[in-house]
């Protein structure tokens, strides 16, 4: 039996200040060059937490940058050099609403935002990103390493589906699936974007989380010699890892000038939209999420404020999205730039140009 994995465990075990990001590397790259048994790895996953480095910024940065060296990434010089926009959230929040995030890609690619998503299928909601996008008609398939370029040279949307694009990936699953514990695997997939990212949401399923990753984030840029993405966390105080349709909304926003993170908050009224409850925006299947989403693309749903709770909920998302994205100076501009993606019908001409670009492939 492999112990390959040992000398780490023991200082994780032993001595934990001992146990340094590059100790983390190096026991990662055991594990994903297929070196290590997933006896090993559920020890590693295990220790990790109790130690509570599955929390700290520069093991979560390290831990990402160790699995793009197993990843199909998809080069700068080959697509947009100036990088793409992402909103994306680590789930776990377990309160299985719409498919925000997913949505706001769609309308932010209407607003004229280069948006490139990264996302999975559903693994603790009803309805995943993956699962919409097929739904919607999008062939994932065949969006890959070697398709993308093509594609975002005709479509300002594109999504990336995690399974094609992370295959070492695999070799951790069953183990977390028979831990049945969160690991810091739980927490990684949105910042594991394969296309360069100049600009991105992210949202976190605690607030313990937030301020964390922010600043994970950033190093990671660092460590890949980039200069840090316009990085934007988010935590609803309802627990909700989106900007939440109520109550506050906790941020975390990198500040490039001050080289600083700045914390506030937002509420629905910022945006200029009333509340609404959780139980309004809460998931269907993935195919009655696919409908919904198409008629209010097809301006068959009141887009007034407060007219339909979901409506609501994707416009504040994509007004976000739009400042983040240098596109709108204030919340409620935001916002309304994202309402008149939907209802100009460029909001599904940007998911249109999507699915074309991947079905002619």
């Amino acid at each position: 039996m492999s112990k390959v994995l040992t000398p780490y465990l023991r200082k994780l075990v032993d001595n934990p200040a001992s146990f340094s990001v590059g100790d983390f590397a190096a026991a990662l790259r055991l594990v994903f060059q297929g070196q290590t048994n997933d006896i090993e790895l559920a020890s590693l996953l295990t220790a990790l937490r109790i130690r509570g480095l599955d929390f700290d910024s520069e093991y979560i940065a390290t831990a990402v940058e160790t699995i793009l060296q197993f990843s199909d990434v998809i080069p700068g010089h080959t697509v947009d050099p100036d990088g793409y926009i992402d909103v994306v959230g680590t789930g776990g929040d377990g309160q299985n609403t719409f498919n925000v995030s997913t949505s706001a890609a769609i309308v932010g690619a209407g607003m004229g935002l280069k948006v490139s998503k990264h996302g999975g299928k559903a693994s603790t909601s009803t309805s995943g990103a993956g699962d919409l996008m097929t739904n919607l008609g999008v062939k994932l398939h065949k969006v890959d390493s070697k398709s993308v370029p093509g594609i975002v040279a005709s479509s300002r949307l594109c999504f990336l589906f995690a399974p094609a694009f992370h295959h070492g990936m695999a070799k951790v699953a069953p183990v977390r699936a028979s831990l049945g514990i969160p690991t810091i695997f739980n927490i990684l997939g949105p910042l594991l974007n394969p296309i360069p990212i100049k600009a991105r949401i992210l949202g976190v399923y605690t607030e313990a989380l937030g301020k964390i990753y922010c600043e994970a984030a950033v190093k990671l840029d660092r460590k890949s010699g980039r200069k840090p993405a316009e990085t934007m966390v988010v935590f609803g105080e309802v627990v909700l890892d989106e900007i939440a349709p109520v109550g506050a909304t906790k941020v975390w926003r990198y500040n490039r000038e001050t080289d600083q993170i700045d914390e506030f908050k937002l509420h629905p009224a910022d945006f200029g939209l009333p509340e609404h409850p959780l139980e309004v925006v809460r998931s269907g299947t993935p195919k009655e999420n696919a409908e919904l989403l198409t008629k209010i693309l097809n301006n068959e749903v009141d887009l007034s404020p407060g007219a339909h709770p979901v409506v609501d909920y994707i416009l504040m998302n994509t007004g976000a999205l739009a400042v983040v994205g240098g596109l709108a100076s204030s919340w409620e501009e935001g916002t309304e730039l994202a309402r008149k993606s939907v209802s100009s019908g460029a909001a599904k001409q940007a998911l249109d140009n999507f699915v074309k670009a991947v079905n002619d492939i």
